[in-house]
């Protein structure tokens, strides 16, 4: 379940640009993924597998049987591996067997790729079309190593048959599509396990095989929620007052017209590329002092940017959220602030806390948003920060807010607080307690 955007503030003819929350793209699927690139020359080469290792990924989970199968993924050893039997209306079957790097007349012939062993049977799942089995021995129902099909068909037979074959997966979205682009290239006696070998070409008696007529996965790969593609649409409800756009990196990217004032509803859909799923949310943006949204509240985060420091002292420089550079800047123990950096600086992580350099902050104060204390916000990232009401008389007199690089600590500075004495230095014996040496 992707998290959920949460409304903003922007001034006219302020510009920011927002991650996407996690999972926001990903599938709906609850076990592993897995993208096999396929040298498919008919059409879209990638298609995805989901594992049955997870909770309510299936009726049945076979987590060992899928852990068997993610050894292979994770070592590249199905990189360069080739379907070597296709039975029409029946299977597709690898795992098995490399390509060769030479042609058939020059000796080339599939190698047989390493296995670690077979796993134990885990039937229960069905053998219907589009799901992914252990293939093995006749009468050995324990003898699954590396192979395995595609059931092109519902092969109900397959349920009990050699004490049943364990279905471990099925192919997600259209990926069917590519499976059958696959399985319609025409099968070649090869002889001996290869007796039903696909091609997409059948070979010329005086060249023989080539490497590249053998049906080929070129990558295999296990995909994290954050790494599986997708297609991202975004829409404002007012392009007068607010434009949104994709960026390359599918980021959401906002510019307020200049002079506008009100709130514009933001429209965000994601499809996902693995199994066509979809997700839609929305968040408002509130625009200019006098907005429709019932004018400046109390509550209204003050954005202060920060640039991309540098190792010479006060280490960062701090803007509003018109690019002024802001002078001996003070705390307000009453505001709650919204740090991010300036120009999507990169450079030198920043984080602010009252506890001392990658500590963890008191209970005085409340800091939420991205990074932490160990990684500290880069490019669109932003915290926001402010004083525990119950605490802000206390913290106003013996508190203290420091900021620093959390990459470098001797890029160590103290903010000043509003009403309190100056922090401009630390003191020697506190700078050795809170601020450790490079």
């Amino acid at each position: 379940m992707a998290s959920n955007f949460k409304d903003i503030s922007l001034k006219p003819s302020e510009k920011v640009t927002i991650k996407l929350p996690k999972k926001f793209g990903a599938s709906d699927a609850r076990g592993s993924v897995v993208e096999l690139q396929a040298n498919n020359v008919l059409g879209q080469k990638s298609f995805f597998l989901e594992l049955y290792d997870k909770k309510r990924s299936a009726e049945y989970i076979t987590k060992a049987t899928a852990k068997n199968y993610l050894q292979y993924v994770d070592r590249g050893l199905y990189n360069g591996s080739i379907f070597h039997r296709s039975v029409p209306g029946f299977v597709l079957q690898g795992g098995g067997f490399s390509a060769p790097l030479v042609s058939s007349s020059e000796g080339g012939v599939p190698e047989e790729i390493s296995d670690f062993g077979s796993v134990n049977n885990q039937p229960g799942n069905s053998n219907i079309r589009g799901t992914v089995a252990m293939a093995k021995l006749g009468g050995l129902p324990d003898s699954a190593t590396n192979q395995w099909f595609v059931n092109l068909n519902n092969n109900i037979s397959l349920d009990t048959q050699n004490q049943g074959f364990t279905v471990f997966g099925k192919v997600l979205g259209n990926g069917m599509d590519v499976v059958d682009d696959l399985a319609s290239a025409e099968p070649l006696n090869f002889g001996g396990v290869f007796s039903q070998l696909p091609l997409w070409n059948l070979p010329d008696e005086n060249v023989g095989i080539q490497p590249e007529d053998y049906l080929t996965i070129d990558l295999a790969r296990k995909l994290s929620a954050k790494d599986q593609p997708f297609t991202l649409f975004v829409n404002s409800s007012d392009d007068d007052l607010l434009s949104a756009s994709v960026t390359k990196k599918q980021q959401i990217k906002l510019k307020a017209s200049k002079d506008a004032s009100g709130k514009a509803t933001v429209s965000v859909r994601s499809v996902s590329l693995v199994d066509g799923s979809a997700n839609e949310q929305s968040f408002d943006v509130l625009i200019g002092g006098n907005s429709s949204g019932g004018g400046e509240s109390k509550n209204d985060k003050i954005d202060i940017l920060v640039d991309g420091g540098s190792f010479d002292e006060p280490f960062y420089k701090f803007f509003d959220s018109s690019g002024n550079e802001l002078d001996n800047f003070k705390i307000n123990v009453k505001k709650t602030y919204r740090f991010a950096r300036l120009d999507n600086a990169s450079t030198h992580p920043f984080y602010l806390g009252d506890s001392g350099f990658n500590q963890s902050s008191s209970k005085y104060i409340k800091i939420k948003g991205d990074g932490n204390f160990e990684n500290g916000i880069t490019g669109s990232e932003a915290i926001t920060f402010n004083v525990k009401k119950k605490y802000r008389s206390e913290f106003k007199q013996n508190g203290r807010l420091d900021y620093f690089c959390t990459s470098h600590s001797s890029m160590y500075g103290s903010f000043l607080i509003k009403g309190a004495e100056s922090v401009d230095s630390l003191d020697p014996q506190l700078q050795e307690a809170i601020v450790p040496v490079d």
